[in-house]
């Protein structure tokens, strides 16, 4: 009469469901251990892009402060100068001193275009946030940017072209998000709103926009994902913000309201070297 072979072996009925489970188990392994290695080579090349900007930020946060600064002694030296000129120019009613005073205020009139329209204390966040600002309204002429509650002391120790990264990046995102949000609803009211505030030694900012409602979420990712077409060079300005914010001890949050989002960024007032990234 035939025999199993495990009637002959009984011991076999122990080792084949326990090597069969093993090699399930391996399987299960190599599985999970492949799938970390596609998220960490994505997280290194993330890093990468994210060191890239953050030092070609600084370097442009940098400069950025030096023009300003030079805008700024010129502008008052030539406005000196030109209220000079013109109460003499309005001494004789002639038409060629008549003429020279119209180009005057002209030019008057364009140097007080120089003046910022918003004032925070900083002036790299002045020269940023009206950058920010013209180059949004180029395509969105009803934009609202109020940054009358962003104002930061004289004392303050955190870099400037740290607060820059942290504003340029959050800028960026919230006018794309208005932009995307006019793009569906012509009507749709868009606005940007900063403010800061400190306790004790922490320093907060909170920047609020409009946008259209819709948050792509990621699996295993604590920020919203993008929805542009290059997911590699896009969607890391969350991730720069929090790379910043960690250096000062600090941290970010975000939180939707209906049709508005909320960033928050809290960090420690001290100075830190850009070698503590």
């Amino acid at each position: 009469m035939p025999k199993l072979l495990c009637d002959r072996y009984p011991i076999l009925s122990i080792i084949v469901p326990a090597i069969l489970i093993l090699s399930l188990l391996s399987i299960l392994y190599v599985v999970k251990t492949f799938q970390n290695m596609i998220v960490l080579n994505r997280e290194k090349n993330s890093w990468i892009i994210l060191e890239k900007q953050i030092g070609s930020m600084q370097e442009h946060m940098e400069e950025m402060e030096h023009i300003y600064s030079g805008i700024r002694s010129m502008k008052h030296d030539m406005k000196n100068t030109l209220s000079v000129i013109m109460q003499l120019a309005t001494g004789n009613e002639e038409t060629g001193n008549a003429e020279l005073q119209a180009y005057l205020s002209e030019l008057n009139r364009t140097m007080e275009r120089l003046e910022f329209q918003f004032r925070t204390g900083n002036t790299v966040v002045d020269t940023l946030l009206n950058m920010k600002y013209h180059e949004a309204v180029r395509t969105i002429p009803d934009m609202q940017m109020d940054a009358d509650r962003l104002l930061f002391p004289d004392n303050l120790l955190i870099q400037s072209y740290d607060i820059g990264i942290i504003l340029g990046n959050a800028l960026d995102n919230a006018i794309e998000a208005c932009r995307k949000l006019k793009g569906k609803e012509s009507d749709a009211e868009t606005f940007i709103r900063l403010s800061s505030f400190r306790k004790g030694k922490m320093i907060f900012i909170e920047i609020t926009n409009s946008f259209d409602g819709n948050v792509i979420r990621k699996r295993q990712s604590e920020f919203p994902a993008t929805d542009k077409a290059d997911k590699e060079a896009h969607g890391i300005g969350l991730a720069n913000i929090k790379s910043v914010a960690e250096k000062y001890h600090g941290g970010v949050d975000w939180s939707v309201d209906g049709k508005v989002f909320i960033l928050s960024v809290m960090m420690k007032d001290e100075r830190r070297t850009e070698n503590e990234y």
